[in-house]
Formats: structure tokens, sequence, C-alpha cells
């Protein structure tokens, strides 16, 4: 399957600043306005002070490896030419509570040196109207 079978992913109203900051190269998280927490999943109510006003906000793109998984076979449409690959759940620098999933891109031959606790570093997907972070190895 071709790379222009890849799912390109479509703005709610709820995630459309993520996704225009994506566009632009930038990592942008929703943010709750009373305790300044950032959320990488859109929130209704916030978890720690249970406000309900949000913004987003950029965030530098740096973070640790909180969590990974090696993919080796895949049912979704554009992915079967890049088997294996990577995606992590990425602790992000200015928030240690949250956690962002995406892609790492990383050459097959340095699986062995995955590891938790790695730092990491965003990168952007150009895929058609849309732009997808994901991250390498910092």
């Amino acid at each position: 399957m071709s790379a222009e079978q890849k799912a390109i992913p479509v703005a709610t109203e709820r995630d459309r600043p993520y996704w225009e900051g994506a566009r632009e190269h930038k990592l942008v998280l929703q943010r709750c306005s009373g305790c300044m927490l950032y959320s990488a999943q859109p929130r209704v109510v916030c978890p720690r002070c249970h406000g309900t006003d949000f913004d987003f906000s950029p965030v530098s793109g740096r973070g640790v490896i909180f969590s990974y998984a090696i993919a080796r076979q895949t049912l979704a449409p554009g992915f079967g030419d890049e088997l294996p690959y990577v995606f992590v759940e990425v602790q992000i620098d200015e928030e240690p509570t949250c956690v962002v999933m995406a892609n790492l891109l990383i050459d097959e031959s340095r699986f062995d040196q995955l590891d938790l606790g790695l730092p990491v570093e965003v990168v952007f997907e150009d895929r058609g109207e849309a732009t997808l972070p994901q991250f390498r190895l910092a």
C-alpha cells in the first residue's frame, strides 16, 4: 500500500488549535486557564482543579519516552511499507503528567537502543491537508 493511503486526521472544534499549530510546525496543547495543567487530549473539565476554562498553548516539543511499542504488522492502510515502526508515549518537559502519543522516527537498526526515559523532540510530517507531530531521538 502506498503512503497516499495513510489516514488524514480531521480536526474537530475541540482539537482544531492542535491541528492548526501542527500545520505551523508547533506542538500546541490544551491548557487549563486555572491551574495551567497541560493535556494531550482535549478535556471538558480539568482533572486537577475541576476548572472548565481552557486555552491552547505551544510547548517546546521536547520530552522523554514514557512508553513505546514496536508495530510489526498492521491493518491500517498506508502503513504496510513502513513496518516495523515505533509509536511512543512522550512525557512533555513542561508537564510530566501530560503524555503525547505519536510515531517515533527511528531506523530499525536502532530499535535495540530504545529505552524509557530517552530524550526526544517533536518533528512534523506533512500529510496532504494535515500535518502530524511525530518524534525523533534528541
